[in-house]
């Protein structure tokens, strides 16, 4: 061979490798998928990677629209049945067709999953009946009128009955069962590692932008921004917001930001007589427990300086909240009183409540499943020892967190909820009080119970009328915002890097998609 053909050799040999380089995407990511099984662990950053491989009947888009996915068309028959027309000529990665039989499969299977970072069950349980009409038909039937049941299914993914017939969580987790109609097909996960997808060839939608995908949880702020910015990964998400300002002037990268639909908030344990991290100055359990009194969880929220936790803690990029929702979503109350910081009313409701010398208590957060969760928590904890109760901060890994929450195994801590443009979801699953058979309370995680707000809630889940269903909602949440059922801190904006060349479209979801991200157009 010449040298001249040894040159153009090497010439195609970097084009080859560049054009496969260009089909390729790598997103790092702050926090790991809990499983790949669609039907458990339902957490915002578990959803969106379920997404790449696994589509349901309805979707919400980024703007919290909802549109058709698996089904082209829905009508409700009455105020508990509506019928679904399925999509034709959709198959699973696998080559099996996609039918009506699939969709029964899927929505009995989700509420009979069992896993310890809880399951999607809540949103299937109000649906009593699946009748299959054909192979492109499906009927559900609810317990009572269910107005929000197209927000529920948007979150119910089809699995495979061929498939998934007798799979285990195990199975999904190792790719046997993962089989997907979505746009990707599951090549392998590693848990703390690597999740990879490759292009999905049987896609019924529109081909994604990128051949291969690899998602990498780095929950180190500072080392997910430096695998940025050193070219390793090409997107990532919850961008440490102490360092926006000067990214914004780095010419390699491009910021992409979007208000948020989450809104974090304190959760206290108002279900026990006694709490087990809650004690007195001498370290010994307290009965009663101080939580389950108004004035005290009022106290909480006195003591907090939002403004002071918006601007330190979240650097600017968050809006103190006063409810459970954020402004813009369906139900936000307009009525309620701004949250405000007077922590001498705090020291005299204490002294009311019986507690002039305040207690001890144990604050529990996660440590890098939320933005500036950790920091946020030492600060609420420093706020609240200002008013004598002696709090300290426990920040703990995602895994670690999630099991503390499902087992009730705390006396308060830091949560958060993403509203899905309408707050009735929080309030039917965070503030009622838990009744698994019906679907409520699925995630109220402090065991608060209260008969006038279920009913409020109740009633507004079963109302067709918009605008009575508004005034209800309205009422629950002023209801339970009242009695502190939670304590709301604030809503926090969403912001992403990536690499000049790649345009991402960002959303009040959270979801950091691959297919979300393009190439820029040249």
């Amino acid at each position: 061979m010449t040298g001249r053909m040894i040159r153009l050799a090497a010439m195609a040999a970097v084009l080859v490798a560049g054009a496969a380089r260009a089909q390729d995407i790598g997103i790092a990511l702050q926090t790991d998928a809990t499983s790949m099984d669609p039907h458990v662990a339902p957490t915002f950053t578990s959803s969106a990677l379920h997404q790449h491989v696994f589509d349901t009947l309805v979707a919400v888009d980024e703007k919290l629209a909802i549109h058709p996915d698996l089904a082209t068309a829905w009508r409700a028959v009455s105020e508990t049945v509506w019928e679904f027309d399925i999509r034709e000529g959709v198959t699973f990665s696998d080559g099996t067709p996609f039918t009506a039989d699939d969709v029964a499969f899927s929505l009995a299977r989700v509420q009979s999953v069992r896993h310890g970072a809880g399951t999607y069950a809540p949103y299937a349980r109000p649906i009593k009946a699946v009748t299959v009409l054909g192979p492109h038909r499906v009927r559900l039937e609810t317990s009572t009128p269910y107005p929000q049941l197209l927000l529920d299914v948007s979150r119910l993914r089809m699995v495979s009955a061929t498939a998934a017939r007798d799979a285990t969580t195990a199975d999904f987790n190792q790719g046997r069962a993962a089989i997907g109609t979505g746009p990707y097909r599951l090549l392998r996960w590693t848990p703390g590692e690597r999740l990879e997808f490759t292009r999905n060839p049987t896609y019924w939608g529109q081909a994604p932008a990128w051949a291969n995908v690899s998602f990498r949880p780095i929950a180190n702020d500072a080392a997910r921004l430096a695998a940025l910015l050193s070219g390793t990964v090409d997107l990532i998400d919850k961008v440490p917001m102490n360092d926006v300002a000067r990214l914004r002037g780095d010419a390699r990268i491009a910021i992409f930001q979007h208000d948020g639909n989450r809104t974090m908030f304190l959760v206290p344990d108002t279900a026990r007589d006694v709490s087990p991290f809650v004690t007195d100055r001498q370290s010994q359990p307290l009965d009663p427990n101080p939580l389950r009194d108004v004035r005290v969880r009022e106290a909480l929220s006195l003591a907090i300086n939002r403004q002071a936790l918006t601007e330190r803690a979240m650097e600017g990029q968050a809006s103190p909240a006063n409810q459970a929702a954020p402004e813009g979503m369906f139900g936000w109350t307009p009525d309620l009183p701004a949250t405000t910081y007077d922590p001498i009313a705090a020291r005299r409701l204490l002294a009311e409540a019986g507690y002039p010398n305040g207690f001890r208590l144990v604050l529990h957060c996660s440590s890098g499943r939320y933005v500036n969760d950790r920091q946020t928590c030492l600060a609420v904890a420093q706020m609240l020892t200002r008013i004598g109760i002696e709090a300290s901060a426990e920040a703990e890994p995602q895994t670690v967190f999630m099991t503390r929450m499902t087992a009730f195994n705390a006396s308060l801590l830091l949560n958060g909820w993403g509203s899905y443009g309408d707050n009735l979801i929080v309030l039917r699953q965070a503030v009622h009080s838990v009744d698994p058979a019906r679907g409520y309370g699925g995630f109220n995680r402090g065991r608060y119970a209260n008969p006038e707000v279920d009913r409020l809630i109740e009633t507004a889940a079963a109302t067709f009328d918009n605008g009575r269903r508004e005034a209800l909602q309205q009422q629950a949440m002023a209801a339970a915002m009242r009695d502190g059922a939670v304590i709301p801190l604030y809503t926090a904006a969403w912001i992403w890097a990536a690499r000049r060349g790649i345009t991402f479209t960002p959303g009040f979801d959270e979801g950091t998609l691959a297919m979300r991200a393009v190439p820029a157009a040249r």
